[in-house]
C-alpha cells in the first residue's frame, strides 16, 4: 500500500477543517448562499496557508451533487474527482512553468464552451504572479467581460506583482499565517488520530519555530516522526531544525545573571564546536529574554528573573537584538555575539534617572588638563563617531551586493544610498535603473533586513524638455547683451505704450 504523506492526508476537504481562515472562509460560505459568487477572486498570503485547498473547497461546493450546508458532500462523483484532480471542469495552472501568452489563450478559448459535467468551470492559476506581461495582458480581457458559468481563482505569494488592471477586475481576499495555537492543535489532532506517543515539549518546538503555514509543519512532522522511528521526541525536533539544545539557552540564561563573562563567551566556542548556529542559539535567547521581559512587566511569576531585574533585562534585550542584526551579516557572527556580551561588564555602570535627580551619585574625578574637550565638542564627537558607525555598515552590505549580485552591482555603484533606522534610500540617476532595481527587491532584502527598501529616480523627459529651453534661451541672451527676458505683463505695457 503506498504511504500517504500528512501533509496529504490531512489537508481540508471541506470549509468546516479550515484552520485559521475565518473570515474567507465565511465571506465564501455566504456567497454561495445569497449566490453572490464572483467571476474572479485573487488569494493572497504566505506559502502553506490554504489558499490552493480553499479554491479547491470552492470547486467542490459550486459542482457537488448533494451539498449539505454549504460544504461539499466529499461523497458523490464530482466531489471525488477534484480531490483527484481528473474533473474535466477543474482546471489548475500552474504559472511557474505555464507563464506564457499560449498558455493563456488556451483558456481564453475554452471559456467559451460550457461545463462538461459540473455547473461551473472553474481556473485555479498558482503562483499566478509568475505569468509574463503578455499573459496578464490576455487574461485581463477574459476577466473584464466573462462568459457566465467560469470562475477564475488566482492564488499568489506576492500580491504587490499583480498588476492593478487585474486586481480591480477581483476580489481580494488576504490569507492570514497560522498561530501557534492553531499549529499546536493541528499537529497534536494528527498524532492523536495515527496513535503517535509524542512529548509535550517537542510539539511546542514545532509550533514555535515553524513560520510557514499548515504544510510546512504537517510535512516536518512527518519527517520528525520517521526519524525518531515512529515517535516523536524534543531530540529528534531540535535535530532536525537545526535548534541548540535548550540547556545551552539555560546556562546562558544564569551567565547573564551572574555576569559570568568567561563562561558565557566559552559557552559560544561550545556551541560552535557542537557544529550548531550560533544565530540560531542568539534567536532562541532573544525569544527567552523577550518571554522573561513581558512576565516581569506585567508582574506575572518568571523562571530566571526577578521584578528588580526588569531594567536590567530591558537593556539587555535591546542591547542582544542589535547584536542579532550586526552578526547576520556579518562573516563571523561569533565576533559580533563576543564584543556585546564583554559589554555585560559594563551593566552595573548604568544609573537610573531617579537616582540621577535625587543626586545621591559620585563620580570620579578626572584630573583638569589643558587639553581636556568641552562637553559640547566630546557630544559632537559621539555623535559623529555613531554616524560613521552606521555609514561603516552600510558600505559593509553595498560592497557585499556589489560583489555577490552582478546584475545590479553597476546600479549600486552609480546610486546616491542613505538609510536611517527603519528605512533605506536609494536615489537612481534615471527611470531605466529604477525599473531594474524594483524588478529585483526581493533581492535588496535580503542583505537590508528589518528596513524598508525606498527606490526612486527623476522623471527625464520632463527635466530634458525643460534643460533644453533653460540652453537656447541662455544663448539668445548670450547673442543680444543687455536684453532681459520679458514676463507676460511686461510685454504687454511696452506694447501699449
Amino acid at each position: 500500500m503506498t504511504y500517504e504523506a500528512f501533509s496529504r492526508k490531512y489537508r481540508p476537504k471541506s470549509f468546516k477543517e479550515v484552520i485559521g481562515q475565518d473570515f474567507v472562509v465565511k465571506t465564501l460560505k455566504n456567497a454561495i448562499k445569497l449566490q453572490r459568487i464572483s467571476h474572479a477572486y485573487i488569494f493572497s498570503g504566505s506559502r502553506g496557508v490554504g489558499k490552493t485547498t480553499i479554491a479547491r473547497i470552492l470547486a467542490k461546493v459550486l459542482n457537488c451533487k448533494n451539498p449539505v450546508d454549504y460544504e461539499p458532500c466529499n461523497q458523490c462523483e464530482n466531489c471525488l474527482e477534484i480531490d483527484k484532480g481528473s474533473f474535466p471542469d477543474m482546471y489548475e495552472i500552474d504559472a511557474a512553468s505555464n507563464r506564457g501568452i499560449d498558455d493563456i489563450r488556451t483558456i481564453r478559448d475554452n471559456v467559451n464552451y460550457q461545463p462538461i459535467k459540473g455547473k461551473y468551470k472553474v481556473y485555479i492559476i498558482d503562483e499566478a504572479h509568475m505569468l509574463t506581461k503578455e499573459a496578464f495582458n490576455a487574461l485581463l480581457k477574459t476577466l473584464e467581460e466573462p462568459p457566465p458559468r467560469n470562475i477564475f481563482i488566482l492564488a499568489t505569494t506576492e500580491l504587490y506583482k499583480i498588476p492593478d488592471t487585474i486586481k480591480s477586475r477581483c476580489q481580494v481576499f488576504i490569507f492570514k499565517p497560522p498561530t501557534k495555537a492553531q499549529i499546536k492543535a493541528y499537529l497534536l489532532r494528527i498524532l492523536q488520530n495515527e496513535n503517535i506517543p509524542y512529548e509535550e515539549q517537542a510539539v511546542d518546538l514545532l509550533a514555535q519555530e515553524l513560520e510557514g503555514g499548515m504544510r510546512d509543519s504537517a510535512s516536518l512532522l512527518d519527517q520528525a516522526v520517521t526519524y525518531s522511528e515512529g515517535k516523536l521526541t524534543v531530540k529528534a525536533v531540535e535535530e532536525i531544525l537545526g535548534i541548540v539544545p535548550l540547556n545551552y539557552v539555560k546556562k546562558a540564561v544564569e551567565y547573564i545573571k551572574t555576569q559570568d563573562i568567561p563562561s558565557f563567551i566559552k559557552l559560544l566556542d561550545d556551541i560552535e564546536n557542537q557544529g550548531y548556529d550560533i544565530n540560531i542559539f542568539w534567536k532562541e535567547l532573544l525569544s527567552t529574554l523577550q518571554k522573561s521581559m513581558l512576565n516581569l512587566a506585567l508582574q506575572n511569576q518568571d523562571e530566571h528573573f526577578s521584578q528588580e531585574d526588569l531594567k536590567t533585562v530591558i537593556y539587555i534585550k535591546n542591547l542582544f537584538n542589535k547584536a542579532y542584526g550586526e552578526a547576520r551579516t556579518f562573516p563571523n557572527p561569533k565576533d559580533v555575539y563576543q564584543l556585546y556580551i564583554l559589554k555585560l561588564k559594563y551593566i552595573d555602570a548604568i544609573k537610573s534617572i531617579e537616582q540621577l535627580i535625587a543626586g545621591n551619585l559620585t563620580f570620579p574625578q578626572k584630573p583638569q588638563t589643558i587639553t581636556q574637550q568641552q562637553p559640547e565638542t566630546q557630544e559632537k564627537q559621539t555623535v559623529e563617531k555613531e554616524t560613521n558607525q552606521e555609514s561603516s555598515n552600510l558600505q559593509k552590505i553595498l560592497m557585499q551586493i556589489i560583489k555577490n549580485e552582478k546584475v545590479i552591482a553597476p546600479i549600486i555603484k552609480d546610486a546616491d544610498i542613505q538609510e536611517d533606522e527603519n528605512n533605506v534610500y536609494i536615489k537612481l540617476k534615471n527611470k531605466s535603473q529604477e525599473e531594474i532595481l524594483k524588478s529585483h527587491i526581493d533581492l535588496l532584502k535580503k542583505y537590508f533586513t528589518n528596513k524598508i527598501v525606498h527606490i526612486s529616480a527623476p522623471a527625464e523627459k520632463d527635466k530634458k524638455k525643460d534643460k533644453k529651453r533653460d540652453e537656447v534661451v541662455d544663448k539668445v541672451l548670450e547673442l543680444f547683451p543687455g536684453s532681459k527676458i520679458l514676463t507676460y505683463k511686461e510685454k504687454e505695457e511696452k506694447e501699449d505704450v
